[in-house]
C-alpha cells in the first residue's frame, strides 16, 4: 500500500505534464493566430502596403541638407557635432557633462564652413563647457543661457554662414 507522500509524487508529475501541454497549445495558437493576422493583413492585394510605404517614405523623406521632416519646416539646415564629454567645475571634481549638439544654420548656409572649422569650434566649446558648474547649467534657464553662449561662440568663427540656434539632443550630467 502506498503512503501519502508516494501518492502526491504520482499525482504531481501528471499535473505538471498537463500544464506544460496546455502552455504549448496556447503558445501554438498565439503564434498561428498572430501569423494568420499578418498574413491576411499583408495579402490585401499589395496596394495598401504600397500606399503605406509611399506615405511612410514621404513623411520621413530627407529635406535639403539630408535631414528629416522637421528640418524641412525650418529654413536652415542642421549640422551634427560630435559628442562632448567634459569635467564640470566642481569642488569635488567628480561631475561630468555629456552633450550632443545639432546646429541649425541660416537659410542658404551650408555646413561646409563648420566642417572646415570643426577643430577650432570644438576647442572653443570644450573650454566653454568645462568652465561651467552644475549650478550654472543644472536649471532650464542655465541650459538656455548655455545654448545662447554656444551659438555666439560658433558664430564668432563663421564668416558667411551663421548658426540660428543649437539643439541639445543629449544632455547628461553625472
Amino acid at each position: 500500500m502506498a503512503t501519502e507522500k508516494e501518492k502526491k509524487e504520482e499525482i504531481a508529475p501528471k499535473k505538471k505534464g498537463k500544464g506544460m501541454l496546455i502552455g504549448i497549445i496556447v503558445a501554438v495558437v498565439l503564434v498561428l493566430g498572430g501569423g494568420g493576422f499578418f498574413f491576411l493583413k499583408g495579402s490585401g492585394g499589395g496596394s495598401s502596403d504600397e500606399a503605406h510605404a509611399t506615405e511612410s517614405e514621404s513623411s520621413h523623406a530627407p529635406a535639403k541638407g539630408g535631414h528629416g521632416a522637421k528640418a524641412e519646416a525650418s529654413s536652415g539646415s542642421l549640422v551634427d557635432l560630435d559628442p562632448f564629454i567634459v569635467n564640470l567645475q566642481d569642488n569635488s571634481g567628480t561631475r561630468y557633462l555629456k552633450l550632443n549638439i545639432n546646429l541649425e544654420l541660416d537659410s542658404g548656409a551650408s555646413g561646409y564652413e563648420i566642417e572646415a572649422l570643426k577643430p577650432q569650434i570644438r576647442d572653443s566649446l570644450i573650454i566653454l563647457l568645462s568652465s561651467k558648474s552644475y549650478s550654472d547649467i543644472g536649471t532650464v534657464e542655465g541650459k538656455y543661457q548655455l545654448r545662447d553662449e554656444i551659438v555666439a561662440r560658433i558664430n564668432h568663427f563663421l564668416g558667411k554662414s551663421k548658426v540660428k540656434t543649437a539643439f541639445f539632443t543629449e544632455f547628461v550630467i553625472q
